[in-house]
């Protein structure tokens, strides 16, 4: 009998880490999560991240644990296993050696990333994208992350910081972006940007539906309202879903123009609305990209969920241990 063995993959986020146990053709074993505890401080975080990688070793079983994947927030120095810059969201992460920590505990082959291109690479590996060698991802969330599989490798570019398409820019002098610019792609079609939006819309003296699920000052207002307003006709949040999905197809034409994939996958929370997302989008990217006769790639909804950035990091780990199972694909 051939040996069974499986991978650790990890999805460090600001509120909780999630651990899980991956084969090499994407069958997930075992998984569970743990609070980050960032406020804490960063040695905690790394204890939490170490626990869970033994905790999840012991339920490994019969399958032999391979080797181990890490997705952290901010730019990863991926060579070095560093993080070089990091958003707020896990205080003092700038600058994390969170690698070889992993290796001087558990004596195992481990690998680091952002966790975005994490996720990328999951959905690329055992997700929509699988078959696939040329794959563009964009996640939809609080903000917007995404990156780009070319030959079936992520590309990660030259400062580690390749696939930031929630900061392409889609309208000049637009709305302000949460990284300070104005007209990002971010600021209109992020969970954020859509509640913004209708915000913006009710001051003006506009009149929306929401107002009578949100409570007092819109404090409960979601992006989850914003979508079923619009679905059921609501003026107010159908034009703002239907901007901020133009706007995501324009961008995702800028993005295919430049990489030419040969699919385009949408994740996150968002793209669960359906088509009345996917059609705006689709009817803006038909309308901007170039030798539509010869480039033919789908914009078609992830497959993952929210374990994407765990089996991803699996996946990563996977790949540069050039497992024989995932060959044939991406």
């Amino acid at each position: 009998m051939a040996e069974r063995i499986c991978t650790v993959g990890i999805d460090l986020g600001g509120t909780n880490i999630v651990f899980g146990l991956v084969t090499p053709r994407g069958e997930l074993l075992h998984h569970f999560s743990r609070p980050t505890e960032g406020e804490k401080g960063t040695d905690r975080v790394m204890g939490n991240i170490l626990d869970g990688i033994s905790q999840s070793i012991e339920a490994a079983g019969e399958y032999r644990v391979n080797g181990i994947g890490l997705g952290s927030p901010g730019v990863v120095d991926t060579e070095h296993g560093l993080v070089i810059q990091c958003a707020p969201n896990i205080p003092n992460w700038s600058g994390q050696q969170i690698r070889q920590p992993i290796i001087d505990r558990f004596r195992l082959p481990s690998f680091v990333d952002n966790d975005a291109k994490m996720a990328v690479i999951g959905e690329a590996i055992f997700g929509a994208g699988a078959g696939k060698k040329h794959v563009l991802v964009v996640t939809l969330g609080t903000g917007i992350g995404g990156g780009v599989v070319i030959n079936g490798k992520i590309h990660r570019g030259a400062y580690y910081c390749a696939g930031e398409i929630g900061h392409a820019v889609v309208q000049i002098g637009g709305r302000r972006c949460a990284c300070g610019v104005e007209g990002h792609l971010e600021a209109y079609a992020s969970a954020k940007g859509l509640v913004g939006q209708v915000h913006e819309a009710l001051q003006e003296g506009k009149t929306s539906v929401v107002t009578e699920w949100a409570g007092p000052e819109l404090a409960g207002l979601t992006a989850k309202m914003v979508l079923d307003a619009a679905k059921q006709g609501d003026r107010v949040c159908l034009d703002v879903v239907n901007l901020s999905s133009h706007y995501l197809g324009m961008a995702l034409a800028h993005f295919a123009m430049v990489f030419d994939p040969e699919m385009m996958i949408i994740s996150g929370g968002i793209s669960l609305a359906g088509k009345i997302v996917f059609n705006s989008v689709q009817e803006a990217y038909d309308r901007y990209i170039y030798y539509t006769d010869v480039r033919k790639a789908p914009i078609v909804p992830a497959r993952l969920g929210f374990e994407a950035g765990m089996v991803g990091a699996a996946a990563m780990a996977m790949i540069e241990l050039n497992l024989n199972e995932i060959q044939n694909l991406p």
